[in-house]
């Protein structure tokens, strides 16, 4: 399986890849499309060139320098050499958005003549990018009935352990969040796809679409940080998500 098919939805297109098809080896294999110190840099960008062959040959590539913020850009005539964000939003035809994950959420949302790609952690969802995501759209000319969510494979509740201090954190930004914690054998499980279905309804936004691949337990489909941390592995590949007009 080199990647999940390519899905279309009204003039857009997108894809979640997985983490096969490409020429990374060892702990990269081997459609791995970041750049990181044991990784050798040809094969990412092969890697790269394999995914954008296979998407959408005469587009240009944007990817992110993604840092686990809230900050989102809206891409219109001038294109930065570095985006630090983790979220962009276009209506240029021309391009094709792209983001990075392990175990974080992609997440491709569509309007009526807008698009982008966000990439979600806990830490950007506590901090709002999905609220940022959606004023990005709104400032310009969408409306909430306009957008459509598609959240792509990421980690699943019944992977996604968390000690005190996360739940600290948790119950500090609301006390009702505590419902998005699960104990089970004195461990604490947090449901990560539903908290991100919430802060999207919480905007008034109805249209969401959750994949329900669990990207831990799928680790020999797609990278997962928390799988190879606990293996004792330091270095993990990224796989990619894009986004563009057909």
């Amino acid at each position: 399986m080199s990647s999940q098919k390519i899905k279309y939805f009204e003039n857009f297109k997108y894809c979640f890849f997985t983490r096969n098809g490409g020429v990374s080896n060892k702990n990269f294999s081997s459609l791995n499309c970041a750049f990181n110190d044991e990784e050798n840099p040809k094969n990412v960008i092969k890697n790269r060139e394999i995914v954008k062959t296979k998407f959408s040959k005469s587009k240009k590539l944007i990817l992110l320098n993604q840092i686990h913020s809230n900050k989102v850009i809206f891409l219109n005539k001038k294109i930065p050499k570095v985006i630090i964000a983790d979220g962009v939003v276009t209506n240029r035809k021309d391009l094709c958005l792209g983001i990075l994950t392990a175990d974080c959420a992609p997440i491709v949302v569509f309007g009526k003549k807008n698009f982008g790609i966000v990439h979600v952690g806990w830490k950007g969802a506590f901090s709002d990018i999905i609220k940022n995501t959606v004023k990005t759209f709104i400032s310009k000319g969408e409306t909430n009935d306009d957008l459509n969510f598609f959240i792509g494979p990421h980690i699943k509740k019944e992977s996604f352990e968390v000690k005190k201090d996360f739940i600290l954190k948790l119950l500090n930004k609301n006390e009702n969040f505590k419902k998005f914690i699960t104990k089970k054998r004195n461990k604490f499980f947090f449901d990560f796809s539903l908290f991100l279905k919430k802060k999207i309804l919480e905007l008034g936004i109805s249209k969401i679409r959750i994949s329900r691949i669990d990207t831990f337990r799928n680790f020999r489909n797609f990278f997962s940080y928390r799988y190879y941390t606990k293996k004792g592995i330091n270095n993990c590949g990224r796989q990619i998500s894009l986004v563009c007009f057909k």
